[in-house]
């Protein structure tokens, strides 16, 4: 009676508390949005008096349109005072009033002061197709559609309209560019420019037009030649980002230092420096804009043919060496041979320029060309293994350290040991293997799905041995229940990592190149470098063996607690042949592992 009473009394005052707790907060709740509601209104506020504002000032520049005075976006002119420094590769032009005879002027008024325009070289693969791309708006809908209408033209970009000789194109994964192909100055630009903009543009491309042709080399024609272009407006002044580009000999080039694009092409690997070996990079980029602008004739049937015998090649040093410098598997392989086969079928048509076919054959080829990049193709200390290292071993060497972690390896059963080597055939000089990182990501995957298997099986075990009748739980100082717990805590821990690690590699383990490397790169630059990564991978194994372990000695300890001589004897032979089996075994892994190393030391 006296125990429910005391009940009664704590339920009552717990209750009593939580009552005061709910109608303190609903009145500070009440504050906090009566609050809100006043600053919602006074922004509400100042928004209409803005916009009431930006009306006003829309009008009178509208007004004022039609003045001489306004300032907008005029093309450059042939003549240009160019005020660049020797160290900058960044050329700053001022931008003539008199409008390019390619440009429609009717609607592009004259201005006294013209912004001034910058010529900045970049890459294929700064283009930017694939970031800030425009959204669609639904504020707009469609026209009634007439009668008997057969033709739909894409007005997307309404001012092409008298534009010079531009005309849009979609290239084959959807995206829309523009390309001039009047005379011989042949120009792509993106279709997502402002329509100031667009009216500068040819007159940066007739000034770099004019600046190439002015090449005293000789050795420049501009039947082959293209020009990409790319315009910003930054604080009154034009950037006009650009590059050429020469097909037959499967280069870009630039008129200006072009600094920061070999900073960015060849900052990647460390000893570039011949020019041949540059030359690889810059076919990569070659390739890349090949994909993106995939409109110009080429003489498909031997590009099918080159592309051919690079897979040939690839595919049988796949299948007859474990080091192949293949950027694809095998199976990768024989699905582009299959590719080809279809591409063969529709390369002797000369007629258009398919720029399917083009595409799929740009994609394969800027592989092969970043792998000889990488590789060091053509030179005295061009990687020919695709595990070895072409550059000096890191000589560092602490005792601390190097004691530390081989405890820490031995206590985990040496498992991080083989996990690095496998991250290191993974992992070479800074850059990813990519047949290889998914062989290594379906092995972990096998891997951890196996230990998940068996760590439930002995979880199950030791559950089942604690309810032995000779094993008391009662003894909670018995070294066999202690060893069980612990052996379930191994287990546990197991089971819980190795599905953590599972879910993470499905979701992260199969990315692309790109991503593979970026993550690589985070994880050698951190604190433990791929030694932590080797050894979080192996958590799962070497628990599972100190669960193992752990159980091994409760069974032990409980058999050993028996005084009949049959049981000891048998049980002592048995513990003899399987730890002479395991010694015979760690052994022979010992002298197979000092032969191969003395193998690759000759």
């Amino acid at each position: 009676m006296w125990c429910a009473r005391l009940i009664q009394e704590l339920l009552k005052r717990l209750c009593q508390m939580l009552a005061a707790l709910i109608t303190s907060s609903a009145q500070r709740l009440r504050i906090l949005v009566s609050c809100f509601r006043r600053f919602v209104t006074k922004i509400r506020g100042q928004l209409k008096h803005n916009t009431s504002v930006a009306q006003c000032d829309t009008v009178t520049s509208i007004s004022s349109s039609w003045c001489p005075q306004v300032t907008s976006l005029l093309p450059l002119h042939d003549r240009r005072a160019a005020s660049s420094t020797p160290d900058s590769n960044v050329v700053t032009v001022t931008v003539s009033s008199t409008p390019y005879y390619g440009m429609p002027t009717a609607s592009v008024p004259q201005q006294a002061n013209s912004p001034q325009t910058s010529f900045v070289p970049f890459t294929p693969g700064d283009v930017s197709r694939y970031i800030n791309r425009p959204l669609v708006d639904t504020s707009r809908t469609y026209n009634p559609l007439p009668v008997r209408k057969r033709h739909f033209p894409n007005e997307s970009c309404p001012w092409l309209i008298g534009g010079g000789g531009w005309k849009s194109y979609v290239h084959p994964e959807g995206a829309l560019y523009l390309y001039n192909a009047t005379g011989s100055r042949r120009t792509y630009t993106e279709a997502n420019i402002d329509e100031n903009l667009f009216r500068a543009l040819d007159g940066c491309v007739g000034a770099l037009y004019d600046d190439l042709l002015c090449d005293d080399s000789g050795d420049i024609g501009t039947d082959d030649i293209e020009l990409v272009v790319q315009l910003t407006l930054e604080k009154n002044e034009v950037y006009c980002q650009y590059y050429f580009v020469d097909h037959n000999a499967r280069m870009l080039f630039w008129l200006h230092d072009p600094k920061k694009v070999a900073e960015s092409l060849f900052s990647a690997l460390q000893g570039v420096y011949d020019p041949s070996h540059m030359g690889y990079a810059l076919e990569e980029e070659y390739w890349v804009h090949c994909e993106r602008y995939p409109n110009h004739k080429m003489n498909r049937v031997e590009l099918v043919k080159e592309l051919r015998e690079l897979v040939m090649h690839a595919s049988a040093e796949i299948i007859t060496s474990d080091s192949s410098l293949s950027p694809f598997d095998a199976d990768e392989l024989s699905r582009i041979l299959e590719l080809i086969s279809h591409l063969q079928e529709n390369a002797g048509d000369d007629i258009s320029p398919h720029p399917h076919s083009i595409f799929v054959i740009a994609r394969f080829m800027q592989y092969f060309a970043r792998a000889k990049f990488f590789n060091f193709c053509g030179l005295p200390c061009a990687r020919l293994d695709a595990d070895k290292s072409i550059y000096p071993d890191a000589t560092g060497f602490h005792p601390l350290i190097s004691s530390l972690s081989f405890a820490l390896e031995a206590m985990l059963f040496w498992a991080p040991r083989a996990r690095l080597k496998d991250l290191q055939r993974v992992w070479v000089d800074e850059a990813v293997i990519m047949p290889r990182w998914k062989d290594f990501n379906r092995n972990l995957m096998a891997e951890w799905t196996g230990i998940t298997i068996y760590s439930t099986v002995m979880l199950a075990v030791d559950i089942s041995f604690l309810a032995v009748p000779n094993v008391y739980i009662g003894q909670s100082q018995s070294i066999g229940i202690i060893a069980t717990y612990l052996s379930i805590i191994f287990i546990t821990g197991s089971l819980i990592i190795s599905l953590l690690l599972a879910r993470q590699n499905q979701k992260y383990g199969y990315e692309s190149a790109d991503k593979a490397t970026e993550f690589l790169s985070n994880i050698s630059g951190s604190l433990f470098g791929m030694k932590g990564l080797a050894t979080v991978h192996s958590l799962p194994y070497a628990m599972l063996m100190w669960g193992m372990v752990c159980f091994a000695i409760a069974l032990l300890y409980n058999v050993f607690k028996s005084h009949t001589i049959a049981m000891l004897a048998s049980v002592v032979s048995g513990c003899t042949a399987v730890v002479m089996f395991i010694s015979w075994f760690l052994w022979t892994g010992k002298i197979r592992q000092l032969l191969l190393l003395h193998n690759a030391s000759d």
